[in-house]
């Protein structure tokens, strides 16, 4: 629901103004914001030789930042303990899943599945979700936007031309008309992230009134 809102929204911001023109205009013009946004992104993959897209090369490069300092407990070929600042997670390359929840969610390698990954000489970009790579992205883009012919060589049946295509019969509401959808409240309240303890990693207080002993290795 929210990734499928946040793409009409998007829609709905970029197409702001054609709204305002009449309905062959309006579609022409979102037929050449299409054509326009498929012809960079495709330009975009074709200059990208890594297996994984940039902006998911950049996540994973930023997991593996984070990994750094974390302790690898090996207790089959595909499960794994990890320690992260005395904090216990576990890693199952076969599944590829960690209770984190990062690596199942996001289906690409957490920091604690890289810490696993690396101490087993393997790459992260082979544990990522495979519509992260780049040839998926090629896949995504290589069907072209045909620009339309002019409108005097168009051939329109003798049927067509007849048809009377009338506006919808509907009743006009007081007041100017929305351009923007409302947004629920839960949408517009600000979540201010929670802090947590330095020290052992959990919410709830700091590192001064910090209680857990941390793990030492």
């Amino acid at each position: 629901m929210t990734m499928t809102s946040n793409i009409a929204e998007s829609l709905n911001s970029a197409t702001k103004e054609a709204r305002e023109l009449p309905i062959q205009q309006l579609l022409e013009e979102i037929r050449m914001l299409i054509n326009r946004w498929n012809y960079i992104n495709r330009n975009t993959a074709q200059a990208i030789f890594t297996k994984l897209t940039f902006k998911y090369n950049v996540i994973l490069d930023e997991n593996l930042d984070a990994s750094q300092h974390m302790m690898v407990r090996p207790s089959t070929e595909n499960l794994h303990s990890i320690i992260d600042n005395g904090r216990l997670f576990i890693v199952c390359l076969r599944e590829r899943t960690c209770s984190c929840r990062r690596f199942q969610l996001d289906q690409i390698s957490c920091p604690h599945a890289w810490e696993v990954l690396r101490s087993k000489n393997l790459e992260g970009k082979d544990y990522c979700s495979m519509y992260y790579n780049n040839e998926y992205m090629l896949k995504a883009y290589d069907i072209p936007i045909y620009p339309l012919p002019d409108e005097s060589t168009w051939t329109i049946p003798v049927e067509v031309l007849e048809q009377a295509v009338l506006p919808p019969i509907w009743n006009k509401m007081p007041g100017r008309p929305k351009k923007v959808r409302y947004k629920k409240v839960l949408e517009s309240q600000a979540k201010s992230p929670k802090s947590s303890c330095r020290q052992c990693g959990r919410e709830g207080h700091n590192r001064r009134t910090c209680r857990n002993i941390p793990y030492h290795h």
